[in-house]
């Protein structure tokens, strides 16, 4: 049986709405993850989306989405 994130979408096939694109996580990285959610008080996705919002911001590419 082949993993889902080694079968590629055909040219133009977008993901349909429930599909999620697995990726490895280092084990490192899943460490800081978790202990960032914990003293954050936040789930691992909300932790996940403001590790995301606050790097995109900084990086320029994320405007006009007020801070949470």
């Amino acid at each position: 049986m082949t993993d889902a994130a080694e079968t590629p979408l055909p040219p133009g096939d977008a993901p349909r709405e429930g599909d999620e694109e697995a990726f490895h996580i280092p084990d490192s990285l899943a460490l800081a993850l978790t202990e960032f959610a914990a003293v954050e008080q936040l789930s691992r996705g909300e932790a996940i989306c403001l590790i995301l919002r606050d790097y995109l911001r900084a990086k320029g590419y994320l405007k006009g989405i007020p801070s949470v």
